[in-house]
Formats: structure tokens, C-alpha cells, sequence
């Protein structure tokens, strides 16, 4: 891509929030480091599952995602504030809390979040690296999620992430070693570029595309 014409075609995904396929995607990313978030902050799982409903219905709403203005900063960062000032909102809002949401975005798999918050959140941890780390985890299993491929070759690259030798993968999926290990590294490629792309469209140059790549693998590792 021609690093002059970056600015005027990232942040597409969130422009173009209106459209159904776009905010889905976003809110497939985003919410459960928004729940992780609510939850470090002193909430518990019920509430927190409120707030998260109640904060995206909201800006859905008010149109505030494709508002957004990628000037200021990460995508990340508008989230963290906006969902912040929701928070302080909430908290004096008695009657808030007790609101549930008329209807729900997607079908969000608040008991599996939930589990994921113990085994994932440290002890110790600010609320921002929460959000931060739960957002590199997300998009990491988002990508996943999105290969394509045979289901061989699926089953291929899913036993080489945890950590299977090739002679056993070639064994569990009938592929030759010499075959597995090519279509390791072609699922490797599709992977790295399904995450790039994402945080391609959150980014408005390169140089922050480079940041937020270094980031998102220092916050795996």
C-alpha cells in the first residue's frame, strides 16, 4: 500500500460502523476487553455485563463509532475514555443500574468471558493493561476464527499451536511431515494477514500500524 494514500483509507472499519457487518466486527474484538475492563474496575459479573450492553448500545445509538476521530489516537484509547465517562455516568446514575438493555447486539458469551477473566487477568495489573492484553487476545482468536482452509489443513495449524510435533500432526491429520509443514507456514501467512489487516483498520499510518503490530505480540507473549 502507497504510505501517502494510508491516511485516507484506514479507520474504514470504523467508519463504517453504521453498516452491520463492520460494527459486528468491532464489537466481535471489542467487548470483552470492555467486560475485562468493567470487571477490574470493582464491578461484578452481572453489572459488568450490564454496563458492556448498555455502553455499545449507547454508542450505537448516538453514532459515536464512526464519529470517532482517529486524529486522537488508538481506537483502544477512544473505547477506554468513552467507556469511563459511561462508568462515572452509571455510578451516579442509580436508576441506570438497574436498566437492562431492550435488546442485545450479538449473541455475546458473557459465562465464557467471565471464565476468561480468571484465567486471564494477573493479580496486580492496571485496568488499562486489562483492556490492552484482552484486546491482543481477542483479535488473536478473531483471526483464528477467520482461516480458511482445508479441514485437514485446519487441524494441521491447530496442532502446531499447541505445541504438536509434525510426525504426530502428520499422524493425527494424514498429511505427509513434508506437506504439514507447508501448509503450517501458508497458515501462518494467512494468519499474520488477517491480524494485520484489522489493525491495519484501526491505524492512520504506518508507523503506527509497525507500533500496534510490536505492541499486540509483546502483549501475547
Amino acid at each position: 500500500m502507497d504510505p501517502a494514500n494510508f491516511k485516507t483509507t484506514q479507520w474504514n472499519l470504523v467508519r463504517a460502523a453504521n453498516d452491520s457487518g463492520a460494527l459486528e466486527a468491532l464489537i466481535r474484538i471489542y467487548w470483552k476487553p470492555l467486560y475485562f475492563f468493567v470487571r477490574h474496575h470493582g464491578h461484578d459479573r452481572e453489572t459488568a455485563k450490564d454496563v458492556v450492553q448498555a455502553f455499545l448500545m449507547d454508542l450505537m445509538e448516538r453514532g459515536a463509532i464512526p464519529k470517532a476521530d482517529p486524529g486522537r489516537g488508538r481506537f483502544r484509547t477512544f473505547l477506554r475514555a468513552a467507556m469511563m465517562n459511561f462508568l462515572k455516568d452509571w455510578s451516579k446514575n442509580a436508576a441506570r443500574q438497574k436498566r437492562r438493555p431492550a435488546r442485545q447486539l450479538l449473541s455475546l458469551d458473557f459465562k465464557r468471558g467471565e471464565t476468561d477473566y480468571h484465567l486471564q487477568v494477573a493479580g496486580g495489573e492496571t485496568a488499562e493493561r486489562v483492556l490492552n492484553r484482552a484486546w491482543a487476545r481477542s483479535l488473536w482468536d478473531d483471526a483464528l476464527a477467520q482461516l480458511k482452509g482445508e479441514r485437514a489443513h485446519l487441524e494441521a495449524f491447530d496442532l502446531y499451536l499447541q505445541g504438536t510435533d509434525y510426525p504426530a500432526i502428520s499422524a493425527k491429520t494424514g498429511l505427509s511431515e513434508s506437506t504439514a509443514k507447508v501448509v503450517v507456514h501458508r497458515m501462518k501467512g494467512q494468519l499474520r494477514e488477517l491480524i494485520t489487516n484489522r489493525i491495519r483498520e484501526t491505524v492512520t499510518s504506518e508507523e503506527d500500524l509497525r507500533a500496534e503490530l510490536a505492541e499486540f505480540k509483546s502483549l501475547l507473549s
